[in-house]
């Protein structure tokens, strides 16, 4: 009996560090979408994103094996960080349709990376790849604009609901540096592993 067809949820990123509002909405996305499981990709060097305060690919991955460790649909992929350089995501998407051929594969991006999508590197060929898919916002006025440039064809983007976490990175690397909590914004086994380290101080 041949091997039914798996759902293939991507979660590209910084993770500089890993929080719980990336956690929630990958939550948000296999449960809509039905993956059968989604991997984590952390970015050698994201393209469009450049912070002073980075820390090494090893520790992003660590912490973001840390977070993800517990759940049984959530997996780690560390193709970006292995081929190194500048992190393009059409590279990773024939990536993964090289190892998972007869697969499905859905991508999440941000809202805020939605309005950026056709800077990124061959977008047109990504939307053709897979089915992209876009955290919803409560508040985003231009959400049928976007949905309409990154529409081609008859192939739209789908809209995923999932509750508002006022979280970033970078309220927790701030934090950090100003020596205030971060237990609420990140599992305690990252944050354990971000003060062992010290990271972002």
């Amino acid at each position: 009996m041949p091997e039914k067809k798996k759902r293939i949820g991507i979660i590209g990123g910084s993770f500089n560090p890993i929080h719980v509002a990336h956690y929630k909405m990958a939550e948000c996305f296999v449960q809509d979408m039905k993956c059968d499981v989604c991997y984590f990709v952390p970015a050698a060097l994201s393209p469009l994103k450049r912070d002073d305060n980075y820390a090494s690919s090893e520790h992003r991955l660590a912490m973001v094996q840390l977070a993800i460790q517990d759940n049984p649909f959530f997996r780690f992929c560390d193709e970006e960080i292995k081929r190194g350089g500048v992190s393009y995501t059409i590279d990773t998407i024939r990536w993964f349709q090289e190892q998972f051929p007869e697969s499905t594969l859905f991508l999440l991006i941000g809202a805020d990376q939605a309005k950026e999508f056709p800077l990124w590197k061959r977008w047109k060929e990504i939307i053709d790849a897979v089915q992209l898919c876009i955290i919803n916002r409560q508040g985003i006025v231009e959400k049928d604009v976007i949905t309409q440039v990154l529409s081609i064809d008859s192939k739209k983007p789908l809209w995923i609901n999932c509750p508002v976490m006022n979280v970033s990175s970078s309220m927790i690397r701030e934090n950090i540096r100003n020596q205030k909590s971060i237990s609420s914004l990140v599992s305690k086994k990252v944050e354990n592993y971000i003060l062992k380290n010290k990271l972002y101080v």
